[in-house]
């Protein structure tokens, strides 16, 4: 699948998680990394095109008081024309939308009080306006405080995000990280390496054959209490 990532972060080299996610989108196939601070000015065509050629169109960009910045909004508003004779049905719309609060002070009631479905809600209508389908926003909860470890949860993440059908399974998620980590053991020349990595790939395969048991007796079940009038 081919994926645009249209980052709208006024400066991403100077943002420690613009550069996170560049990263990682690097080592991927297939993927568009599209700054628009590189663009003094938009070449309303390019743009445009560039839109056209992609299957799953991804808006990246912090969140400026509760809302995109204005770089973003400027593209937007020069880019998209608000007739529907330009054609962007059918495909994918998704955000990924970093930010400094806690994501607890986004619920009712709290610090923010407005939830991300309402502050999003003007991509939804964009991408209802386009008849694009919507997926399920990617929320990255102040990446300045994260620990290496939960960094690298986010990294396969955001892969997953980029590459993966939506909505995600568990099961989908096993498959792609068996397939990442046969192509990191044919591409490593290091013995012992390739010896850990081999059984991370034995034990994943092992959770992945144990998964699909167990969905199959729980549809066994299911379709003999049906059988059986439960």
């Amino acid at each position: 699948m081919k994926t645009l990532i249209i980052v709208g972060h006024p400066q991403p080299g100077n943002s420690e998680t613009q550069e996170f996610l560049k990263t990682s989108a690097s080592l991927l196939k297939n993927i568009t990394w599209h700054e628009l601070a590189a663009e003094p000015v938009f070449k309303i065509n390019d743009e445009r095109n560039l839109l056209m050629d992609q299957q799953r169109i991804i808006l990246q960009f912090p969140l400026y008081w509760y809302s995109a910045p204005a770089l973003l909004k400027k593209w937007l508003d020069d880019v998209l024309p608000e007739s529907t004779g330009f054609n962007l049905r059918g495909k994918e719309f998704g955000l990924v939308v970093s930010f400094s609060h806690a994501a607890s002070e986004f619920q009712l009631g709290e610090r923010v009080g407005y939830s991300f479905a309402e502050l999003l809600s003007p991509f939804a209508a964009l991408a209802k306006h386009f008849q694009m389908q919507l997926l399920p926003p990617f929320l990255i909860e102040r990446f300045a405080y994260q620990t290496q470890l939960q960094r690298q949860h986010l990294l396969l993440a955001y892969q997953q995000f980029l590459e993966l059908p939506q909505p995600q399974s568990f099961a989908m998620q096993e498959s792609w990280f068996l397939q990442k980590l046969t192509g990191l053991i044919d591409q490593t020349k290091d013995s012992r390496l390739q010896q850990r990595l081999n059984l991370i790939k034995q034990q994943v395969a092992e959770n992945q054959t144990e998964l699909a048991e167990l969905t199959q007796m729980v549809h066994d079940f299911r379709e003999d209490d049906s059988l059986n009038g439960k």
